[in-house]
C-alpha cells in the first residue's frame, strides 16, 4: 500500500470511529441530578445550580396571593418565597448566561409541587405573566429556557390545557399496568415531559446490595416505556447510595433523585 492510500485509509478509519462514537453518545441517555426537597438543604437553590442539577424542587403554599416554599405549613417563614428562593435567582442566571438555564446550555427544570390546590397554579401564571418571569420560562420560544414542570397531583389531565403552553405537568405512571402512560391521550402528552412515581410501589430494594432480577427487569420495562412515549422518568423516594444512582444510569433513569447533589455530582465526574 503505496504512503498516500495508507493515509487515507487510517483518516477514513478516524472519522468512522468519531462517527460511531458520536452516534453512541447521541444514544446514551442523559441522566441528570434531581435535587429532592431542594428548599429543605443547607443552601437551598444555590447548592443544586452549582452541582448542575438538572431538576430542582420546590413545594409551594398559597398564602394571601404570595408563595412560600416548604414540605409543611410549619415550615413557612416570611423570608422563604417562591420569588426570593428561586425566580429571582433563577432569572438572574439566566439573564447573565444569555438566555440560557446554564452558561453551556444544559437543560433544567423546576418542578413546582402545588400544595394546596389547583388555584395555586392560576395564580402562579398570573404573576409569571405580570412580574417578567414569562422570558425565563417559556421554552416554546426558547429551548435553553428553563422549564416550570407541576407536580403534586393538583392539575387533572383534562384541564392540562387551560394554561399557558410552557406551563408544563409531571404526569404518572399506572401502577400495576403493564403501559405505564395508559391515563393521557396523545393531546395531553404533550404537555407531560415527565412522568413520575414512588420508588416502593415497584421495588423494596434498599439500594444497599444488587437489586433483584426481576425488580430491575420491571423497572426497565418502565424507562423503556416511558421513552418511548417520548417522556423522561423518575421515580421518588429511590434509594439514595451510590448503587442506585449507579442502577439509575445503568437502567436509563433521566433523573437521579436525591439529597444529596453535590455529592452525585462529584461521583458522576468521577465516573
Amino acid at each position: 500500500m503505496n504512503r498516500k492510500l495508507q493515509h487515507f485509509t487510517w483518516a477514513a478509519m478516524l472519522l468512522l470511529g468519531m462517527s460511531a462514537c458520536s452516534q453512541a453518545q447521541r444514544v446514551q441517555p442523559a441522566v441528570g441530578i434531581h435535587s429532592h426537597n431542594d428548599y429543605a438543604q443547607e443552601h437551598p437553590f444555590t447548592g443544586a445550580y452549582e452541582a448542575r442539577s438538572a431538576s430542582i424542587e420546590a413545594d409551594i403554599f398559597m398564602i394571601d396571593g404570595q408563595f412560600y416554599v416548604g414540605h409543611d405549613e410549619e415550615d413557612l417563614r416570611p423570608e422563604l418565597t417562591l420569588e426570593a428562593m428561586y425566580l429571582d435567582p433563577l432569572m438572574e442566571h439566566f439573564r447573565k448566561n444569555g438566555q440560557r438555564a446554564y452558561p453551556n446550555g444544559e437543560p433544567l427544570q423546576l418542578l413546582v409541587d402545588l400544595k394546596n390546590g389547583a388555584e395555586t397554579l392560576a395564580a402562579l401564571q398570573r404573576v409569571i405573566e405580570e412580574k417578567g418571569y414569562k422570558q425565563l420560562f417559556d421554552t416554546t420560544k426558547n429551548p435553553t429556557a428553563v422549564s416550570l414542570v407541576i407536580t403534586g397531583d393538583e392539575i387533572t389531565p383534562e384541564h392540562f390545557a387551560d394554561y399557558a403552553p410552557y406551563v408544563l405537568q409531571d404526569g404518572r405512571i399506572d401502577v400495576g399496568d403493564n403501559d405505564p402512560l395508559p391515563l393521557y391521550t396523545d393531546e395531553q402528552l404533550k404537555f407531560v415531559p415527565l412522568v413520575s412515581q414512588e420508588f416502593q410501589n415497584f421495588s423494596q430494594w434498599d439500594g444497599k446490595d444488587e437489586i433483584s432480577k426481576e425488580d430491575r427487569a420491571l423497572l426497565k420495562s418502565l424507562v423503556d416505556e416511558a421513552h418511548a412515549k417520548g417522556v423522561k422518568i423518575r421515580f421518588w423516594a429511590m434509594p439514595d447510595t451510590e448503587l442506585a444512582w449507579q442502577l439509575c444510569l445503568d437502567l436509563g433513569i433521566d433523573f437521579i433523585n436525591t439529597d444529596h447533589p453535590q455529592q452525585v455530582r462529584d461521583w458522576l465526574e468521577k465516573k
